[in-house]
């Protein structure tokens, strides 16, 4: 994002990448640290809004562990999503999806 992307004000969504992969801190003993990845989809806006998932090479498969706007997603409720696949995020909530 450029200087002025982050400085508008009308900017209500955003999604981030967490890369479980890519820690550069080392463990205790030194052993590389490695947990899941996480894409999150962030819309603080008024209005639903539709977020497409990256290329493959940062997951073929995405299932939602959270959604703010649901109390609980059971095991077997879970969705399922490929790269380039759309995401419906309604508005002011945040879903959280893991790499599989």
């Amino acid at each position: 994002m450029t200087d002025a992307d982050w400085e508008t004000g009308s900017a209500n969504s955003l999604t981030v990448f967490l890369n479980g992969d890519a820690i550069s801190e080392l463990g205790r003993r030194g052993e590389p640290i490695r947990d899941d990845s996480f894409l999150l989809l962030f819309n603080a806006g008024e209005f639903d809004l539709e977020f497409a998932l990256p290329p493959a090479h940062y997951g073929v498969l995405w299932t939602k562990v959270l959604d703010t706007t649901v109390p609980v997603i059971a095991a077997q409720d879970a969705t399922v999503f490929q790269p380039a696949d759309l995401v419906a995020v309604p508005s002011r909530s945040l879903q959280v999806l893991r790499r599989d």
